[in-house]
Formats: structure tokens, sequence, C-alpha cells
């Protein structure tokens, strides 16, 4: 490190122990890896993510550092995404990434990589994005190819790149080049995995039909009547069924056989944005994200959830 920083900076550079843990909260410390070097007559500390940090939480962390230390601070890693490599030069946040990705704005220093594709502005999974990560997360994939994607959930490339591009929008360290070739590329276990991508999550339900009788052709159930089936937790008065927007139409149904919030149906249909089924209910995840705001209180469904995520993070339902 000492050599790269005299190279770039043409100066004198000593690294010297860092001494002030005890002036940081343990959150920064256990978080961060620091080092400080005397560069020229500068004293700067180059702090370094043990691990993935959102873009909203490291600009907080960063702020108090630089905060509490003595002298300048400079963020350093390699595996952040143009995204986030964007979103810090206009935070205005000091970096060194490499060689090809340097914003020292306080010494006139900018050094970009040549301009790639421009991401997409996402703050949320797209539905797609979703169904791909929720394959991965059960399937437990490591490293697979935007081609083997596609031919495994039966799409176009193209759409898997626009996948893979949201990804790297949303700074998720989930996407790597090899040559020409885009791959998934997942290091994390599935409760890491999980934990990641937990908040881009979107409800799967379009919208929710309440029923007067149970229309022919529902095979798919979800919401609790799918919990039920993953757990202990007891069906619910009525079943719940998972149809996608086309399913729905081919169901024929007219105005007469809906009913009102306040009507007990014989049936209710979600109309759901993807799915995944398997053995006749949704995947589990998806049947957790199903569940209606007004029931997750229940003592019962949290206890349903727990055992989800537990089934998921052990791999049960591959």
């Amino acid at each position: 490190m000492e050599e790269f920083l005299q190279k770039l900076f043409h100066v004198p550079v000593k690294e010297q122990i860092f001494d002030n843990e005890d002036k940081l909260p343990l959150i920064l410390t256990g978080l961060y890896e620091i080092r400080t070097f005397i560069i020229g007559q500068k004293l700067v500390h180059l702090i370094h993510p043990k691990e993935h940090v959102a873009l909203p939480n490291l600009k907080k962390h960063f702020s108090k550092l630089t905060m509490l230390l003595e002298g300048d601070c400079i963020l350093y890693d390699d595996g952040y995404t143009r995204y986030g490599i964007s979103k810090l030069t206009e935070l205005g946040i000091p970096f060194i990434f490499g060689d090809n990705n340097i914003y020292l704005p306080n010494l006139g220093i900018q050094i970009n990589e040549k301009t790639r594709t421009k991401l997409p502005d996402v703050e949320r999974f797209s539905p797609f994005t979703q169904k791909m990560i929720l394959m991965a997360l059960y399937q437990g994939w490591t490293d697979i190819s935007g081609k083997d994607i596609a031919e495994a959930l039966g799409v176009s490339r193209m759409t898997v790149n626009r996948t893979l591009l949201e990804l790297e929008a949303l700074a998720l360290p989930l996407t790597s080049m090899v040559g020409k070739t885009k791959y998934f590329k997942n290091d994390f276990s599935r409760e890491e995995l999980y934990s990641m991508c937990e908040k881009f999550f979107v409800n799967p339900v379009k919208k929710t039909i309440r029923m007067k009788q149970i229309p022919n052709g529902l095979k798919i159930k979800s919401g609790i009547s799918a919990l039920a089936k993953y757990t202990l937790l007891g069906e619910d008065a009525y079943p719940t069924f998972a149809v996608v927007h086309n399913q729905f139409h081919e169901l024929d149904l007219n105005q007469d056989d809906f009913l009102s919030r306040e009507e007990i149906p014989a049936c209710v249909i979600q109309i759901h944005r993807y799915l995944i089924p398997r053995d006749g209910v949704i995947d589990p995840i998806s049947a957790m994200l199903s569940i209606p705001k007004d029931e997750l209180d229940d003592a019962r469904v949290e206890q349903a959830i727990a055992e989800i995520k537990e089934g998921v993070f052990n791999g049960l339902w591959t």
C-alpha cells in the first residue's frame, strides 16, 4: 500500500499504527479496518469495509469517522459497483478503489474507469429480479452465467442482463464479469444472501379478490394457505390461491362473482407478479411476503414465518 500511495501522491509515505480505536463506537471498529499513513506531512486514515455496507449506512458511518478522527479519511476497497462509485462521488466522499477508480476532491484527483452501460434508477427489486434471487437462494447458486440463468428460468438473455444491471444499481455485490460474460456471483450463505436482499423484496401480490365460490382451475395455494403447507400453522377459514394475470383472465369471472372486504368469502384469489410453484403452493419466501399486513401481528403467523426462514437458511426447500 505504501508503494501504491507513493506512486499516486509522489511524496514520501509511511504507515503507522492506528491507535485511536478508543475514540470510536464498537460498531465502527467492527465494520471497518482502519490503516493510518503519513503522506508527505499529512495524516490520512484509509477506511476499509470488512463486509458489504449499504450506501445509506456507509454515508452515516463515514461522517462519524471523519468527525472523530484527526486527519483526512479516505474510503478504500475494490468491491464497490459503479453505482456505488457514482453515488460516493455525488456525496463528496473521497475513495480509492484500485488503480482506476480514485476520487480525492481535496487534492483535485479523479480517475475513473471508462464509461459503461448506464445503470437503472431502482430502489426495490422488480418481479423478475426477485424471482431470480429467490431461485438463487433455494438452489444455492454461487457462480452462474447470464446465459445459464436465462435457460434455467425460460427467459431471454436480455431479461437476465437487465436483472444483473439492477443488482449493480442496488449496490449488491452479486455480479461479476469474466471476459465479456456477465455472471451472477454469490459468495454468501443463504442466510447472508437473504439478509442482504431483504430490504429490497416487494410484496408479490398485485391484487386480492374475495370470491363467492371457488372457481375451477385454481391449483396453487398462497398466503396463509401456503404457510399452513410449509409449517404447523392451521389453515384459514377459507383457502387462498395464487394466479398470475393471464391465468386470472382465463378463469372468465364477472363482477357478480366477487365479494366486498366485509363479506366472508369461499376463497381468496391473489394475483401475483410472478410465481415459483412447488407441490401445489407458492415458494416459501413469497408465501411469507404474500401475507396481508393485518395478519402479520398474529403470534402464530410470526412463528410460522420464523419456521420458514429457518428452513430456507438450512436448505430445506431446494
